[in-house]
């Protein structure tokens, strides 16, 4: 099993007497597993962890107790919590779940999205294709991310998007990005297939056409698809017996 060294830097200075501590501590160790700096499959010590954070145990013992009741920690009887690992099969029901909810959240966003928002979808996109460089990978990785949750926020279905967003906190765009990294000569052309489906996406959400919004949106993460097989490593044939 892998060891107990977060290296989720930076202590957090001075906040003991604060009352949302334990939300800090919670989302400081949450973006560590996120972004893989607590990977799959550590230990999730308390005392470690409150002695790099610089906080006391009890803020620490309330956020591992959240993260496993999120689902990205798992707690192992007499031996203690570690991070969630992922079978290839749990990665390809995350992108089942995906397509499923985030096609009918931009399904129900397309009618309703304001103007204002539209043009922040376009700058980011415009933004984000200005990162294709390996140690840029982050970046556009967060830009991704906020430009698909931004169009599901507008769906006016509450309990919709917070589906959405839970999906999102386990979908591993870390690690397909992080591939991409790594497989610089296969990246260029992923980039652009990227940037190609999201135009198409939001020009069909301008053009307030629900339907075929719905339709690219499903194509977009269907063509994911093919990034676990070349990029996580998984069974093209596992993907697509599972895929719909």
């Amino acid at each position: 099993m892998k060891q107990e060294s977060a290296h989720i830097a930076g202590s957090i200075d001075a906040l003991e007497d604060h009352p949302p501590l334990s939300d800090l501590v919670y989302r400081r160790l949450r973006d560590a597993i996120i972004d893989g700096r607590l990977a799959a499959g550590m230990w999730l010590r308390q005392e470690a962890l409150a002695q790099e954070l610089g906080t006391s145990q009890l803020p620490v013992r309330e956020a591992i107790r959240r993260l496993a009741a999120e689902g990205l920690a798992v707690r192992i009887p007499y031996k203690g919590v570690q991070v969630v690992e992922f079978s290839p099969e749990d990665i390809i029901d995350m992108f089942i779940v995906r397509i499923t909810l985030e096609s009918l959240a931009v399904r129900y966003a397309t009618p309703l999205i304001s103007t204002q928002k539209l043009d922040e979808l376009k700058k980011n996109l415009d933004e984000s294709e200005h990162y294709t460089e390996p140690d840029q990978m982050e970046k556009r990785r967060k830009l991704n991310t906020e430009f698909h949750l931004n169009i599901c926020r507008a769906c006016s279905h509450h309990y919709l998007i917070r589906q959405v967003e839970a999906m999102w906190v386990w979908f591993p765009s870390t690690m397909l990005y992080e591939g991409m990294r790594r497989q610089e000569a296969l990246s260029q052309e992923r980039l652009q297939r990227e940037n190609r489906e999201h135009r198409a996406i939001l020009s069909a959400i301008v053009r307030r056409d629900a339907q075929l919004a719905e339709k690219k949106t499903r194509q977009h993460i269907r063509n994911l698809s093919q990034e676990l097989a070349e990029v996580l490593g998984i069974s093209r044939k596992l993907v697509d017996a599972w895929m719909p």
